[in-house]
C-alpha cells in the first residue's frame, strides 16, 4: 500500500483521531506520560521536533512541560495538521510542515526529536535510513524519543501481542465502524522487533540506547546523541 493511500486513511479519520487513541492505546497514560518525563533538556526553550505529528496530541503534553520552547510539527496529512494548527492556534512557538519526512531536508538543528506512533509504518530500510537523518539532525545532547509499536521477536510473542490488542479494542467504546476503520490502518503497519530498533539506533552512533517502558508491542525508545 503506497504512502499516499496511508496519508487518505489518516486525513479521513484526523476529525475523531484524538478520540479514540485511549480506546486504542491500551497504556495511553503511560505511553504519553512517560516520553514526556523522558524529554529532559537543559533549559526550558528548547527546540523540539515533532516527526508524524499528526494532530498534535504529544506536542500537547510537550507543550504543558515546555510552553516556551519552539515547536516543529510535521505531517504529511494535511487534515491531521489542521487539527494542530486548531490546537495552537493562539501561540506564536509553532512551525507546521506539511512533508513526508523520510524526503523532507531540515535546515535546522533540533535538540529533541519525538515520535508517536508513526515510524512503524515505514520498510525496515527506511526506518535505518529515518534514525539516520534524526541523528544528523540533533545537535549535541540531542535526545530522540520514539513512542511506536513494535513486532514480536517470536511468532508467538507477536501472536501474545496482536491477541491482547485486537481483545482490548473489541472491549472498547469504539462503535462498530470505527473498529472497522482502526483495522483497516493497521493494514498499513510494518512494525519491526525492539531489538532491531535498538540495533539501528546504535549503529546510527546514538549513545544510552534503550527502552524506557514496553506494554506488549508498544515500546518507548529513547537515544542520545553524543
Amino acid at each position: 500500500m503506497s504512502k499516499e493511500s496511508l496519508k487518505e486513511k489518516f486525513d479521513e479519520v484526523a476529525e475523531h483521531y484524538d478520540r479514540q487513541r485511549e480506546s486504542l492505546i491500551p497504556c495511553f497514560h503511560d505511553f504519553y506520560s512517560i516520553t514526556v518525563n523522558l524529554a529532559q533538556w537543559k533549559n526550558n526553550e528548547p527546540k523540539i521536533l515533532d516527526m508524524g505529528a499528526g494532530t498534535g496530541l504529544l506536542t500537547k503534553f510537550l507543550f504543558e512541560k515546555y510552553p516556551e520552547a519552539e515547536f516543529t510539527l510535521l505531517d504529511m496529512s494535511e487534515e491531521m495538521l489542521k487539527v494542530a494548527k486548531n490546537r495552537f492556534r493562539n501561540y506564536n512557538n509553532f512551525k507546521f510542515i506539511t512533508a513526508d519526512y523520510t524526503t523532507h531536508n531540515f535546515n535546522n538543528k533540533f535538540d529533541l526529536i519525538v515520535s508517536s506512533l508513526s515510524i512503524h509504518h515505514l520498510e525496515d530500510i527506511d526506518k535505518e535510513k529515518l534514525y539516520k537523518k534524526i541523528y544528523n539532525t540533533l545537535n549535541p545532547e540531542g535526545i530522540f524519543l520514539n513512542a511506536d509499536q513494535v513486532t514480536g521477536s517470536t511468532q508467538n510473542l507477536d501472536d501474545n501481542y496482536q491477541k491482547n490488542w485486537i481483545e482490548l479494542i473489541d472491549n472498547s467504546n469504539l462503535n462498530e465502524s470505527e473498529k472497522v476503520s482502526a483495522l483497516e490502518r493497521m493494514k498499513f503497519d510494518k512494525p519491526a522487533t525492539y531489538e532491531d530498533n535498538l540495533k539501528w539506533l546504535r549503529n546510527c552512533g546514538f549513545e544510552d540506547v534503550d527502552i524506557y517502558y514496553k506494554y506488549y508491542n508498544f515500546c518507548i525508545f529513547y537515544a542520545k546523541k553524543p
